[in-house]
């Protein structure tokens, strides 16, 4: 697909200033969930394990920027949820609730010690319900500009509204992520999508960006991904609609919780977070106020910083 010029000297500025990372990748593994969900494991202490969760559209390369320092802490497990990255959908639903399913089995089969859960967007969602769930299978959760209940004071980007109106929507929304899926250049999403997602998506190294491009080459190669993508997105606008759900998971919730937010967030205002810290007075919290929806990848060090003081002070 043909893009515009001024498109492209923008994209072309991002990776010039794109910082560099060196990646000592370990092996992409699988285990069989009904169908094979692909991981990569970090070795650390058994004492405990982190297990990080990607958001809508994500995968575990999200994580490849802090997983090496959290390996210091315990054992740490990052994995493609079915139908996202590199575990296909094979015949499993896809839904907030069918994620935490299989999600529970994951932690059950390969997690030793103490389970953290770190969820981004979506999957700090999917970790919420799995710790009022599965209380007693989760150590502690790390909530990172998760999706959580509207609140009075934030609004998400106007193009986050009209994306998600849309896949709410029966022809229009299944056209919307056909489209997104197979016939956008992969480059195109990549970059475009960390331009909503970052605050500033130059602060993207290139490395991951260039991976992350690989993976919608390829994912556009599936037949099941675009179906998977808007029964997500669509089980997000079903909890949104449910606050009185979305409270009492919350509620329900007795471990420690540590919830990081950018206030620059499109996705996910900071209100929000702001809101649920405000309910939960024993929850740590730390709002950055430079950053946008994924912290994680922007700031990996002041992310890791965050988390490696809350634990020490709460669970290690």
């Amino acid at each position: 697909m043909a893009r515009p010029a001024a498109a492209s000297r923008r994209l072309s500025s991002d990776r010039m200033y794109a910082p560099s990372v060196t990646l000592d990748l370990p092996e992409l593994k699988a285990v069989d969930l009904d169908g094979p969900v692909r991981y990569r494991a970090w070795e650390g202490p058994p004492e405990a394990t982190f297990v990080l969760i990607h958001g809508l559209g994500g995968s575990h390369l999200n994580w490849l920027q802090v997983a090496p320092g959290l390996a210091g802490l315990g054992r740490v497990l990052a994995l493609d949820l079915p139908g996202f990255g590199s575990s296909p959908r094979s015949g499993r639903g896809s839904g907030l609730m069918d994620e935490r399913r299989i999600l529970g089995r994951f932690i059950a089969e390969l997690a030793t010690g103490r389970v953290v859960l770190c969820g981004n967007s979506m999957g700090g969602a999917i970790a919420i319900l799995e710790g009022a769930v599965e209380p007693d299978t989760v150590a502690g959760l790390v909530l990172t500009s998760s999706v959580l209940p509207w609140a009075r004071g934030g609004w998400p980007h106007p193009a986050v509204v009209g994306a998600f109106a849309a896949y709410d929507s029966g022809f229009v929304g299944h056209r919307l992520a056909r489209m997104r899926m197979r016939r956008m250049d992969p480059e195109q999403v990549v970059r475009l999508g960390y331009r909503m997602v970052a605050a500033d998506p130059r602060s993207i190294p290139e490395e991951i960006v260039r991976m992350n491009i690989d993976l919608v080459r390829d994912r556009q190669t599936d037949p099941d991904a675009a179906d998977a993508f808007l029964d997500a997105a669509r089980s997000m606008l079903r909890l949104g609609k449910r606050p009185d759900v979305a409270t009492r998971a919350l509620d329900a919730i007795r471990c420690p919780v540590l919830v990081l937010h950018g206030r620059r967030d499109r996705f996910v205002p900071a209100a929000f977070a702001e809101a649920v810290l405000g309910s939960h007075p024993t929850w740590r919290g730390r709002i950055f106020p430079d950053l946008g929806h994924a912290p994680q990848m922007e700031a990996p060090g002041r992310w890791l910083a965050e988390v490696a003081d809350w634990y020490a002070e709460t669970i290690g």
